[in-house]
Protein backbone atom coordinates (compact mmCIF):
# COMPACT_ATOMS: atom_id res chain seq x y z
CA UNK A 1 0.00 0.00 0.00
CA UNK A 2 1.30 3.44 -0.86
CA UNK A 3 1.66 6.08 1.81
CA UNK A 4 0.90 9.78 1.35
CA UNK A 5 3.63 11.31 -0.74
CA UNK A 6 4.72 7.86 -1.99
CA UNK A 7 5.24 7.34 -5.72
CA UNK A 8 3.41 4.04 -5.50
CA UNK A 9 6.44 1.92 -6.35
CA UNK A 10 6.28 0.09 -3.06
CA UNK A 11 10.06 0.30 -2.65
CA UNK A 12 10.97 -0.31 1.00
CA UNK A 13 12.39 2.35 3.32
CA UNK A 14 15.69 1.98 5.11
CA UNK A 15 15.84 2.40 8.90
CA UNK A 16 16.85 6.05 8.34
CA UNK A 17 13.89 6.77 6.11
CA UNK A 18 15.77 6.83 2.79
CA UNK A 19 14.15 5.04 -0.12
CA UNK A 20 16.52 2.48 -1.50
CA UNK A 21 17.60 3.41 -4.97
CA UNK A 22 16.89 1.15 -7.93
CA UNK A 23 20.09 0.18 -9.61
CA UNK A 24 18.75 -2.36 -12.10
CA UNK A 25 18.33 -1.95 -15.81
CA UNK A 26 21.41 0.25 -16.18
CA UNK A 27 19.27 3.32 -16.32
CA UNK A 28 20.85 4.92 -13.26
CA UNK A 29 17.50 6.36 -12.37
CA UNK A 30 16.44 6.56 -8.73
CA UNK A 31 13.91 8.07 -6.44
CA UNK A 32 14.58 10.57 -3.64
CA UNK A 33 12.42 11.88 -0.86
CA UNK A 34 10.77 15.26 -1.36
CA UNK A 35 12.89 17.08 1.22
CA UNK A 36 16.19 16.13 -0.41
CA UNK A 37 14.98 17.72 -3.62
CA UNK A 38 14.72 21.15 -1.98
CA UNK A 39 17.37 23.77 -2.85
CA UNK A 40 20.37 24.11 -0.53
CA UNK A 41 19.30 27.52 0.74
CA UNK A 42 16.02 26.11 2.03
CA UNK A 43 17.70 23.09 3.61
CA UNK A 44 20.10 25.43 5.36
CA UNK A 45 17.16 27.42 6.67
CA UNK A 46 15.64 24.23 8.09
CA UNK A 47 18.84 23.00 9.74
CA UNK A 48 19.76 26.38 11.22
CA UNK A 49 16.49 26.27 13.15
CA UNK A 50 17.82 23.25 15.04
CA UNK A 51 20.36 25.61 16.66
CA UNK A 52 22.72 22.68 17.05
CA UNK A 53 25.58 21.83 14.70
CA UNK A 54 25.66 18.29 16.13
CA UNK A 55 21.97 17.73 15.32
CA UNK A 56 22.47 19.19 11.85
CA UNK A 57 25.48 16.93 11.21
CA UNK A 58 23.47 13.85 12.19
CA UNK A 59 21.29 14.40 9.13
CA UNK A 60 24.26 13.14 7.11
CA UNK A 61 22.96 9.59 7.59
CA UNK A 62 19.83 10.32 5.55
CA UNK A 63 21.49 10.10 2.15
CA UNK A 64 24.52 11.16 0.12
CA UNK A 65 22.64 14.36 -0.66
CA UNK A 66 22.66 15.28 3.04
CA UNK A 67 26.25 14.38 3.88
CA UNK A 68 27.68 17.86 3.41
CA UNK A 69 24.59 20.03 3.76
CA UNK A 70 25.49 20.90 7.36
CA UNK A 71 29.02 21.88 6.29
CA UNK A 72 27.64 24.83 4.34
CA UNK A 73 25.22 26.17 6.97
CA UNK A 74 25.32 29.96 7.49
CA UNK A 75 25.33 29.41 11.27
CA UNK A 76 27.12 26.91 13.52
CA UNK A 77 25.93 26.40 17.11
CA UNK A 78 28.29 24.12 19.05
CA UNK A 79 26.79 23.55 22.49
CA UNK A 80 28.20 21.03 24.95
CA UNK A 81 25.75 18.83 26.88
CA UNK A 82 25.73 19.67 30.62
CA UNK A 83 27.59 16.47 31.48
CA UNK A 84 30.30 16.92 28.83
CA UNK A 85 33.81 17.37 30.18
CA UNK A 86 36.22 19.89 28.64
CA UNK A 87 38.48 16.96 27.73
CA UNK A 88 35.96 15.79 25.12
CA UNK A 89 34.19 18.96 24.02
CA UNK A 90 37.22 20.68 22.38
CA UNK A 91 37.67 17.65 20.13
CA UNK A 92 34.04 17.96 19.05
CA UNK A 93 34.55 21.63 18.20
CA UNK A 94 37.77 20.87 16.33
CA UNK A 95 36.02 18.24 14.23
CA UNK A 96 33.07 20.51 13.40
CA UNK A 97 35.27 23.44 12.38
CA UNK A 98 37.61 21.16 10.46
CA UNK A 99 34.71 19.74 8.47
CA UNK A 100 33.11 23.07 7.65
CA UNK A 101 33.39 23.84 3.93
CA UNK A 102 31.73 27.21 3.27
CA UNK A 103 34.07 30.19 2.82
CA UNK A 104 32.07 32.43 5.16
CA UNK A 105 29.97 31.94 8.29
CA UNK A 106 27.26 34.32 9.50
CA UNK A 107 27.32 33.17 13.11
CA UNK A 108 29.61 30.94 15.16
CA UNK A 109 28.48 30.05 18.66
CA UNK A 110 30.59 27.83 20.95
CA UNK A 111 29.14 27.24 24.42
CA UNK A 112 30.29 25.03 27.27
CA UNK A 113 28.72 25.16 30.71
CA UNK A 114 28.63 22.36 33.24
CA UNK A 115 27.12 21.61 36.62
CA UNK A 116 30.07 19.48 37.71
CA UNK A 117 31.09 22.00 40.34
CA UNK A 118 33.12 19.55 42.39
CA UNK A 119 35.68 19.07 39.63
CA UNK A 120 38.42 21.26 38.28
CA UNK A 121 37.67 21.44 34.55
CA UNK A 122 40.17 23.82 33.05
CA UNK A 123 40.66 24.13 29.30
CA UNK A 124 44.05 25.19 27.96
CA UNK A 125 44.33 28.40 25.95
CA UNK A 126 46.05 26.36 23.24
CA UNK A 127 42.84 24.42 22.57
CA UNK A 128 40.80 27.62 22.13
CA UNK A 129 43.24 29.59 19.95
CA UNK A 130 42.46 27.62 16.73
CA UNK A 131 38.73 28.39 17.17
CA UNK A 132 39.47 32.10 17.23
CA UNK A 133 41.71 31.80 14.18
CA UNK A 134 38.90 30.00 12.35
CA UNK A 135 36.52 32.81 13.32
CA UNK A 136 38.98 35.43 12.06
CA UNK A 137 39.05 33.72 8.65
CA UNK A 138 35.37 32.81 8.21
CA UNK A 139 32.98 34.76 10.46
CA UNK A 140 31.27 37.70 8.76
CA UNK A 141 28.52 38.24 11.34
CA UNK A 142 28.63 37.20 15.00
CA UNK A 143 31.14 35.29 17.14
CA UNK A 144 29.87 34.10 20.52
CA UNK A 145 32.34 32.14 22.64
CA UNK A 146 30.87 31.21 26.04
CA UNK A 147 33.11 28.97 28.16
CA UNK A 148 32.04 28.69 31.78
CA UNK A 149 33.50 25.72 33.61
CA UNK A 150 34.05 25.57 37.39
CA UNK A 151 37.45 26.24 38.88
CA UNK A 152 38.68 24.95 42.22
CA UNK A 153 40.24 27.90 44.01
CA UNK A 154 42.23 27.57 47.20
CA UNK A 155 43.30 30.38 49.49
CA UNK A 156 46.90 29.57 48.69
CA UNK A 157 46.33 29.46 44.93
CA UNK A 158 48.41 32.27 43.40
CA UNK A 159 46.98 34.21 40.50
CA UNK A 160 49.61 33.72 37.83
CA UNK A 161 49.42 35.56 34.52
CA UNK A 162 52.10 34.09 32.27
CA UNK A 163 52.65 32.94 28.70
CA UNK A 164 50.82 29.70 29.42
CA UNK A 165 47.65 31.66 30.16
CA UNK A 166 48.00 33.88 27.08
CA UNK A 167 45.27 33.70 24.46
CA UNK A 168 45.69 35.70 21.28
CA UNK A 169 42.66 37.49 19.90
CA UNK A 170 43.23 37.50 16.13
CA UNK A 171 41.88 40.33 14.02
CA UNK A 172 38.41 39.42 12.76
CA UNK A 173 38.20 41.81 9.85
CA UNK A 174 34.64 40.92 8.81
CA UNK A 175 32.97 40.07 12.14
CA UNK A 176 30.30 42.55 13.22
CA UNK A 177 29.64 41.34 16.79
CA UNK A 178 31.98 39.53 19.19
CA UNK A 179 31.09 38.19 22.65
CA UNK A 180 33.76 36.42 24.69
CA UNK A 181 32.91 34.95 28.09
CA UNK A 182 36.17 33.30 29.11
CA UNK A 183 35.86 31.45 32.38
CA UNK A 184 37.65 28.24 31.50
CA UNK A 185 40.83 28.69 33.61
CA UNK A 186 42.06 30.54 36.68
CA UNK A 187 43.19 33.41 34.51
CA UNK A 188 43.18 34.29 30.83
CA UNK A 189 45.67 36.80 29.49
CA UNK A 190 43.90 38.10 26.39
CA UNK A 191 46.28 39.67 23.90
CA UNK A 192 44.99 41.30 20.69
CA UNK A 193 46.96 40.30 17.63
CA UNK A 194 49.80 42.70 16.93
CA UNK A 195 49.26 43.58 13.29
CA UNK A 196 48.28 46.51 11.16
CA UNK A 197 44.88 44.94 10.45
CA UNK A 198 41.58 46.32 11.72
CA UNK A 199 38.36 44.92 13.10
CA UNK A 200 36.91 46.90 10.24
CA UNK A 201 33.27 45.78 10.50
CA UNK A 202 33.04 45.31 14.29
CA UNK A 203 30.17 47.26 15.88
CA UNK A 204 29.70 45.38 19.18
CA UNK A 205 32.33 43.89 21.52
CA UNK A 206 31.77 42.23 24.89
CA UNK A 207 34.52 40.59 26.99
CA UNK A 208 34.13 39.20 30.50
CA UNK A 209 35.14 36.27 32.72
CA UNK A 210 38.54 35.61 34.31
CA UNK A 211 40.17 37.92 31.79
CA UNK A 212 43.31 40.02 32.21
CA UNK A 213 44.68 42.50 29.69
CA UNK A 214 47.50 44.96 29.45
CA UNK A 215 46.28 48.54 29.69
CA UNK A 216 48.21 49.42 26.54
CA UNK A 217 46.64 46.49 24.64
CA UNK A 218 43.15 47.56 25.67
CA UNK A 219 43.81 51.13 24.59
CA UNK A 220 45.15 50.04 21.20
CA UNK A 221 42.31 47.58 20.60
CA UNK A 222 39.50 50.06 21.22
CA UNK A 223 41.08 53.30 20.03
CA UNK A 224 43.06 52.11 17.02
CA UNK A 225 41.73 48.78 15.75
CA UNK A 226 37.92 49.18 15.92
CA UNK A 227 36.93 52.20 13.78
CA UNK A 228 33.20 51.29 13.63
CA UNK A 229 32.65 50.14 17.23
CA UNK A 230 29.33 51.35 18.66
CA UNK A 231 28.81 49.12 21.71
CA UNK A 232 31.60 48.15 24.13
CA UNK A 233 31.06 46.07 27.30
CA UNK A 234 34.15 45.08 29.33
CA UNK A 235 34.50 43.25 32.64
CA UNK A 236 38.22 42.59 32.93
CA UNK A 237 41.23 43.16 35.17
CA UNK A 238 44.39 44.93 34.09
CA UNK A 239 47.53 42.87 34.61
CA UNK A 240 49.11 45.79 36.43
CA UNK A 241 47.75 49.14 37.60
CA UNK A 242 47.79 51.13 34.41
CA UNK A 243 46.15 53.93 32.44
CA UNK A 244 43.43 53.29 29.87
CA UNK A 245 42.60 55.67 27.06
CA UNK A 246 39.50 55.29 24.89
CA UNK A 247 39.27 57.57 21.88
CA UNK A 248 36.44 56.69 19.53
CA UNK A 249 34.27 58.69 17.16
CA UNK A 250 31.85 55.79 16.70
CA UNK A 251 31.06 54.63 20.27
CA UNK A 252 27.44 55.08 21.36
CA UNK A 253 27.32 52.78 24.41
CA UNK A 254 30.14 52.05 26.84
CA UNK A 255 29.98 49.72 29.87
CA UNK A 256 33.23 49.52 31.82
CA UNK A 257 34.16 47.32 34.75
CA UNK A 258 37.94 47.43 34.44
CA UNK A 259 39.75 46.70 37.67
CA UNK A 260 43.17 48.18 38.48
CA UNK A 261 42.66 51.28 36.32
CA UNK A 262 44.75 54.21 37.47
CA UNK A 263 43.70 56.92 35.02
CA UNK A 264 40.82 56.61 32.58
CA UNK A 265 40.52 58.94 29.61
CA UNK A 266 37.44 58.83 27.41
CA UNK A 267 36.96 61.00 24.36
CA UNK A 268 33.82 59.92 22.52
CA UNK A 269 31.87 62.65 20.72
CA UNK A 270 29.02 60.25 19.79
CA UNK A 271 28.73 58.48 23.16
CA UNK A 272 25.16 58.41 24.50
CA UNK A 273 25.28 55.86 27.35
CA UNK A 274 28.03 55.32 29.93
CA UNK A 275 28.06 52.73 32.73
CA UNK A 276 31.02 52.69 35.12
CA UNK A 277 30.85 49.78 37.57
CA UNK A 278 34.33 50.04 39.05
CA UNK A 279 35.56 53.62 38.98
CA UNK A 280 39.20 54.44 38.28
CA UNK A 281 41.42 56.46 40.58
CA UNK A 282 41.27 59.38 38.16
CA UNK A 283 39.24 60.08 35.03
CA UNK A 284 38.75 62.63 32.28
CA UNK A 285 35.52 62.02 30.34
CA UNK A 286 34.50 64.06 27.31
CA UNK A 287 31.16 63.03 25.82
CA UNK A 288 29.01 66.02 24.78
CA UNK A 289 26.10 63.83 23.56
CA UNK A 290 25.88 61.73 26.73
CA UNK A 291 22.25 61.19 27.85
CA UNK A 292 22.48 58.10 30.13
CA UNK A 293 24.96 57.69 32.98
CA UNK A 294 25.34 55.00 35.65
CA UNK A 295 27.99 55.63 38.31
CA UNK A 296 27.33 53.84 41.59
CA UNK A 297 30.58 54.23 43.46
CA UNK A 298 32.78 56.93 44.94
CA UNK A 299 33.09 60.08 42.89
CA UNK A 300 35.65 62.78 43.65
CA UNK A 301 35.12 65.89 41.47
CA UNK A 302 38.77 66.86 42.02
CA UNK A 303 40.01 63.61 40.47
CA UNK A 304 37.19 62.77 38.05
CA UNK A 305 36.02 65.32 35.53
CA UNK A 306 33.01 65.10 33.22
CA UNK A 307 32.75 67.30 30.14
CA UNK A 308 29.11 66.70 29.22
CA UNK A 309 25.81 68.53 28.82
CA UNK A 310 23.61 69.76 31.68
CA UNK A 311 20.64 67.50 30.99
CA UNK A 312 20.34 63.70 31.00
CA UNK A 313 17.62 61.21 30.19
CA UNK A 314 18.83 58.81 32.90
CA UNK A 315 21.18 59.05 35.86
CA UNK A 316 21.76 56.05 38.12
CA UNK A 317 24.00 56.83 41.05
CA UNK A 318 24.34 56.64 44.83
CA UNK A 319 25.03 58.83 47.83
CA UNK A 320 28.73 58.12 47.26
CA UNK A 321 28.54 60.14 44.04
CA UNK A 322 26.11 62.95 44.85
CA UNK A 323 28.60 65.51 43.61
CA UNK A 324 28.19 63.94 40.17
CA UNK A 325 24.40 64.41 40.33
CA UNK A 326 24.90 68.06 41.19
CA UNK A 327 26.57 68.63 37.80
CA UNK A 328 23.25 68.19 36.02
CA UNK A 329 20.40 70.68 36.10
CA UNK A 330 17.69 68.25 34.96
CA UNK A 331 17.41 64.47 34.66
CA UNK A 332 14.33 62.82 33.18
CA UNK A 333 14.83 59.61 35.20
CA UNK A 334 16.86 59.75 38.43
CA UNK A 335 17.75 56.47 40.20
CA UNK A 336 19.41 57.06 43.57
CA UNK A 337 20.73 54.45 46.02
CA UNK A 338 20.82 55.78 49.58
CA UNK A 339 22.60 53.70 52.21
CA UNK A 340 22.06 55.02 55.74
CA UNK A 341 22.93 51.78 57.48
CA UNK A 342 25.15 53.50 60.07
CA UNK A 343 24.69 55.19 63.46
CA UNK A 344 27.11 58.10 63.03
CA UNK A 345 25.19 61.39 63.44
CA UNK A 346 27.97 63.43 61.80
CA UNK A 347 27.91 61.20 58.77
CA UNK A 348 24.16 61.62 58.54
CA UNK A 349 24.67 65.38 58.61
CA UNK A 350 27.11 65.08 55.72
CA UNK A 351 24.49 63.17 53.76
CA UNK A 352 21.97 65.99 54.30
CA UNK A 353 24.43 68.59 53.03
CA UNK A 354 25.41 66.55 49.96
CA UNK A 355 21.80 65.75 49.02
CA UNK A 356 20.69 69.39 49.08
CA UNK A 357 20.97 70.01 45.34
CA UNK A 358 19.68 67.03 43.45
CA UNK A 359 18.69 67.66 39.84
CA UNK A 360 15.04 68.14 38.90
CA UNK A 361 13.51 64.98 37.51
CA UNK A 362 10.29 63.62 36.01
CA UNK A 363 10.76 60.15 37.53
CA UNK A 364 12.52 59.63 40.87
CA UNK A 365 13.47 56.09 41.95
CA UNK A 366 14.97 55.70 45.45
CA UNK A 367 16.60 52.55 46.83
CA UNK A 368 16.78 53.25 50.55
CA UNK A 369 18.65 51.36 53.29
CA UNK A 370 17.23 53.32 56.21
CA UNK A 371 16.97 51.11 59.32
CA UNK A 372 19.34 53.17 61.50
CA UNK A 373 17.54 56.49 61.01
CA UNK A 374 14.01 57.84 60.93
CA UNK A 375 12.33 57.18 57.59
CA UNK A 376 10.10 60.21 57.12
CA UNK A 377 12.82 62.88 57.73
CA UNK A 378 15.05 61.14 55.18
CA UNK A 379 12.26 61.04 52.61
CA UNK A 380 11.24 64.65 53.26
CA UNK A 381 14.80 65.77 52.60
CA UNK A 382 14.96 63.84 49.31
CA UNK A 383 11.49 64.92 48.18
CA UNK A 384 12.50 68.58 48.20
CA UNK A 385 13.98 67.79 44.78
CA UNK A 386 10.63 66.55 43.45
CA UNK A 387 8.95 69.78 42.46
CA UNK A 388 8.35 68.57 38.89
CA UNK A 389 8.31 64.84 39.56
CA UNK A 390 5.39 62.86 38.13
CA UNK A 391 6.41 59.39 39.25
CA UNK A 392 8.02 58.29 42.54
CA UNK A 393 9.33 54.81 43.30
CA UNK A 394 10.61 53.98 46.80
CA UNK A 395 12.28 50.63 47.43
CA UNK A 396 12.72 50.08 51.18
CA UNK A 397 15.72 47.78 51.57
CA UNK A 398 17.51 46.28 54.52
CA UNK A 399 18.82 43.13 56.12
CA UNK A 400 15.53 42.55 57.92
CA UNK A 401 12.07 42.41 56.33
CA UNK A 402 10.84 44.71 59.08
CA UNK A 403 13.64 47.06 60.09
CA UNK A 404 13.68 48.02 63.75
CA UNK A 405 12.83 51.53 64.83
CA UNK A 406 15.77 53.85 64.12
CA UNK A 407 18.68 53.24 66.47
CA UNK A 408 20.82 56.34 65.91
CA UNK A 409 21.92 58.60 68.75
CA UNK A 410 19.34 60.97 70.32
CA UNK A 411 21.40 63.89 69.05
CA UNK A 412 21.04 62.79 65.41
CA UNK A 413 19.43 65.35 63.12
CA UNK A 414 16.82 62.83 61.96
CA UNK A 415 15.19 63.07 65.41
CA UNK A 416 14.87 66.85 65.47
CA UNK A 417 11.58 68.66 64.93
CA UNK A 418 13.26 70.65 62.16
CA UNK A 419 13.72 67.47 60.12
CA UNK A 420 9.95 66.96 59.91
CA UNK A 421 9.10 70.33 58.41
CA UNK A 422 7.67 70.18 54.92
CA UNK A 423 8.74 73.64 53.80
CA UNK A 424 9.96 73.66 50.20
CA UNK A 425 8.30 70.37 49.25
CA UNK A 426 5.95 70.60 46.27
CA UNK A 427 4.31 67.38 45.09
CA UNK A 428 1.66 69.01 42.95
CA UNK A 429 2.93 67.19 39.84
CA UNK A 430 3.12 63.71 41.42
CA UNK A 431 0.70 61.30 39.70
CA UNK A 432 2.09 57.84 40.49
CA UNK A 433 3.76 56.48 43.63
CA UNK A 434 5.12 52.96 44.18
CA UNK A 435 6.49 51.55 47.44
CA UNK A 436 8.15 48.14 47.77
CA UNK A 437 9.46 46.37 50.87
CA UNK A 438 6.45 47.68 52.79
CA UNK A 439 5.79 46.12 56.21
CA UNK A 440 3.14 48.52 57.50
CA UNK A 441 5.31 49.92 60.30
CA UNK A 442 4.41 53.23 61.93
CA UNK A 443 7.12 55.09 60.03
CA UNK A 444 6.10 53.62 56.70
CA UNK A 445 2.47 54.51 57.33
CA UNK A 446 3.65 58.06 58.04
CA UNK A 447 5.18 58.16 54.57
CA UNK A 448 1.95 56.96 52.95
CA UNK A 449 -0.05 59.53 54.88
CA UNK A 450 2.32 62.33 53.85
CA UNK A 451 2.06 61.38 50.17
CA UNK A 452 -1.73 61.11 50.27
CA UNK A 453 -2.09 64.48 52.01
CA UNK A 454 0.39 66.44 49.89
CA UNK A 455 0.22 64.97 46.39
CA UNK A 456 -2.93 66.71 45.19
CA UNK A 457 -3.08 65.08 41.75
CA UNK A 458 -2.01 61.60 42.80
CA UNK A 459 -3.76 59.02 40.60
CA UNK A 460 -2.20 55.70 41.57
CA UNK A 461 -0.55 54.22 44.64
CA UNK A 462 0.99 50.74 44.27
CA UNK A 463 2.41 48.94 47.32
CA UNK A 464 4.34 45.71 47.70
CA UNK A 465 3.17 44.50 51.14
CA UNK A 466 4.83 41.07 51.18
CA UNK A 467 6.58 41.85 54.49
CA UNK A 468 3.37 42.89 56.18
CA UNK A 469 2.31 40.65 59.09
CA UNK A 470 -1.29 41.92 59.03
CA UNK A 471 -1.92 42.77 55.37
CA UNK A 472 -5.71 43.04 55.59
CA UNK A 473 -5.66 45.64 58.36
CA UNK A 474 -2.82 47.57 56.74
CA UNK A 475 -4.51 47.67 53.34
CA UNK A 476 -7.72 48.97 54.87
CA UNK A 477 -5.81 51.67 56.71
CA UNK A 478 -3.89 52.72 53.60
CA UNK A 479 -7.11 52.99 51.59
CA UNK A 480 -8.67 55.09 54.32
CA UNK A 481 -5.77 57.55 54.09
CA UNK A 482 -6.12 58.04 50.33
CA UNK A 483 -8.60 60.17 48.43
CA UNK A 484 -11.35 58.09 46.76
CA UNK A 485 -10.04 59.12 43.33
CA UNK A 486 -6.66 57.52 44.04
CA UNK A 487 -6.34 54.01 42.62
CA UNK A 488 -4.71 51.85 45.31
CA UNK A 489 -3.21 48.45 44.49
CA UNK A 490 -1.18 45.88 46.43
CA UNK A 491 1.03 43.05 45.26
CA UNK A 492 3.24 40.38 46.76
CA UNK A 493 6.06 38.30 45.36
CA UNK A 494 5.89 34.60 46.08
CA UNK A 495 9.33 33.07 45.74
CA UNK A 496 11.26 29.95 46.49
CA UNK A 497 14.43 31.85 47.22
CA UNK A 498 15.51 35.10 48.83
CA UNK A 499 14.14 38.10 46.94
CA UNK A 500 17.03 40.49 47.64
CA UNK A 501 17.32 43.43 45.27
CA UNK A 502 15.77 41.51 42.35
CA UNK A 503 12.51 43.26 43.22
CA UNK A 504 13.84 46.18 41.18
CA UNK A 505 13.45 44.04 38.07
CA UNK A 506 9.77 43.46 38.82
CA UNK A 507 8.41 46.95 39.38
CA UNK A 508 9.16 48.34 35.90
CA UNK A 509 7.27 45.39 34.43
CA UNK A 510 4.43 45.91 36.88
CA UNK A 511 4.23 49.54 35.86
CA UNK A 512 3.99 48.44 32.24
CA UNK A 513 0.96 46.34 33.19
CA UNK A 514 -0.71 48.67 35.65
CA UNK A 515 -0.74 51.89 33.72
CA UNK A 516 -2.59 50.54 30.72
CA UNK A 517 -5.85 49.92 32.57
CA UNK A 518 -7.63 50.64 35.79
CA UNK A 519 -7.51 47.15 37.22
CA UNK A 520 -4.09 45.65 37.81
CA UNK A 521 -5.34 42.09 38.22
CA UNK A 522 -7.53 42.36 35.13
CA UNK A 523 -4.65 43.55 32.99
CA UNK A 524 -2.41 40.69 34.07
CA UNK A 525 -5.14 38.12 33.56
CA UNK A 526 -5.74 39.35 30.01
CA UNK A 527 -2.11 40.03 29.06
CA UNK A 528 -0.53 36.60 29.21
CA UNK A 529 2.65 37.76 27.48
CA UNK A 530 3.30 40.27 30.26
CA UNK A 531 2.58 37.67 32.92
CA UNK A 532 5.08 35.32 31.29
CA UNK A 533 7.60 38.12 31.03
CA UNK A 534 7.33 38.66 34.77
CA UNK A 535 7.72 34.97 35.55
CA UNK A 536 10.64 34.41 33.21
CA UNK A 537 12.55 37.57 34.09
CA UNK A 538 12.24 37.25 37.84
CA UNK A 539 11.61 33.56 38.51
CA UNK A 540 8.90 34.52 40.93
CA UNK A 541 5.18 34.04 41.07
CA UNK A 542 3.66 37.49 41.01
CA UNK A 543 0.27 37.97 42.59
CA UNK A 544 -1.54 41.27 42.37
CA UNK A 545 -4.43 42.16 44.61
CA UNK A 546 -6.92 44.78 43.53
CA UNK A 547 -8.99 43.78 46.57
CA UNK A 548 -8.36 41.57 49.57
CA UNK A 549 -9.18 38.49 47.52
CA UNK A 550 -6.62 36.63 45.45
CA UNK A 551 -6.86 37.28 41.73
Amino acid sequence: MSTPGDSGSGAPLSIHGERRRRRGGGSGSGEEDCISGLPDALLHEILVRLRSAAAAARTSVLSRRWRRVWAHLPELHLVAPPAAAPTSFPATVDAALGGYLAPTLERLGVSHTTDQHWRNLRISAGRIAPWLRFAAERVVGELNLYLCVPQIFAVSTPEVVDEEAALELPVCQRAKRIQLHLQYAYTTWLRPQASGLLFAALTSLKIDGYVHMQGSDLTALVSMQCPCLRDLDLFITLIAIFDVSIHSNSLHRLMLNVLETRHLEISAPSLEELVISNPPMEAQISAPKLVKVAWDYHYDPHLIRFVVGRRLQLLRTSTQALSLAMQFHRVDDLNLSVNLDFHDAARYGSFLNEANKLPKCKSFCIFLWWGRHALLPVMLHLLRSCNDTKKLQVHLCGSSPQPVMHSCLPSCLCRSEESRKIDGIDLNSLEVAEISGFSGSHEQMELVEFLSNNAGVLKRLLINDEFCSMPKEVREKVRSMCHPNVEVGFFVLRKGRQLGDDRTRVLPLLSKCVYHDRSVALVLSQSHHLRNELLVACDYYVELRGTDEKR
